[in-house]
């Protein structure tokens, strides 16, 4: 079998080799360290994470990339990608290894002109993919490690999306259109409700994995049982017409039907908040 012969040194920790006429992303510590295009790597126990070939369209998209971004930012992307994959042990959809890298360059690139976007859903991104912002967080201190720039939270949270839809193989904008969701059912408690939930508050937390998880069961059509519906439905009247209005926004956006024991759990998790945030 070939040893990977070096095609792209892009940093000290990551190049782009070929073997059996296939290329591969090699990551590993010093993995570059004084290598030179066409040389053969005759250390494998160098590589700590060798990522599979791209499909033939999508490694076009890859080399283009290669091209047009800067190689320090597209190893960074890479060091970033083979750290989330070794944290979450599962490889991630091979896509990431186009969109992160041109995600991290266009945010680069509007940091660097002081254009920082604010992120809207970034207290809905937090709660609702904890694993991922967490190596987000790790992403950007590597990010400033080896490019110097600071990233602010938001972006984490951006970086974090593309985490989670790589795993998931979901569209960035999906997960963002599922965030969205999240977001503004968040805000019809609120506003119904009439109270404030600090995002950094365990109720806050309380009520994200709520409605990711009602939202999951809703979407593959789990049923669970409420023998308390009918109760809740009279005894409970004002709570279960905004469990009504958060299951119509739930229904237009999916466009799915909601079950009326996921409103009544709805309805009691509704309950508990008021009496908290009076």
């Amino acid at each position: 079998m070939e040893n990977y012969k070096l095609k792209k040194i892009l940093s000290n920790n990551v190049v782009l080799a070929e073997k059996d006429s296939d290329d591969y992303i090699l990551v590993g510590k010093g993995i570059g360290f004084g290598k030179k295009k066409g040389e053969f790597l005759d250390n494998n126990k160098s590589i700590e994470k060798a990522f599979v070939p791209l499909e033939k369209a999508k490694s076009n998209s890859y080399n283009k990339i290669l091209n047009d971004i800067d190689k320090e930012i597209v190893a960074v992307s890479e060091e970033i990608i083979a750290m989330a994959s070794k944290r979450l042990e599962e490889e991630l959809n091979p896509h990431i290894h186009i969109a992160l890298a041109d995600h991290i360059n266009f945010a680069l690139k509007r940091l660097e002109e002081g254009l920082e976007i604010v992120n809207p859903f970034l207290d809905e991104t937090r709660h609702l993919y904890e694993e991922e912002f967490s190596i987000s967080k790790d992403a950007a201190k590597l990010i400033n490690e080896r490019l110097g720039v600071k990233v602010p939270e938001g972006e984490i949270g951006f970086i974090t999306l593309h985490i989670h839809s790589a795993r998931k193989n979901r569209d960035v904008s999906s997960t963002l259109r599922y965030t969205k969701l999240i977001k503004e059912l968040v805000n019809t408690v609120e506003k119904e409700l009439n109270i404030k939930i600090p995002p950094d508050s365990l109720e806050y937390s309380r009520l994200v994995s709520h409605f990711k998880f009602a939202i999951e069961r809703i979407t593959t059509n789990q049923r669970i049982e409420n023998v308390l519906l009918d109760k809740l439905k009279t005894d409970f009247y004002n709570y279960y017409s905004v469990a009504n209005k958060i299951g119509e926004i739930i229904r237009y956006t999916l466009d799915t039907d909601v079950p009326d024991d996921e409103i009544g759990y709805i309805t009691l998790h509704l309950y508990r908040l008021k009496k908290i945030y009076k």
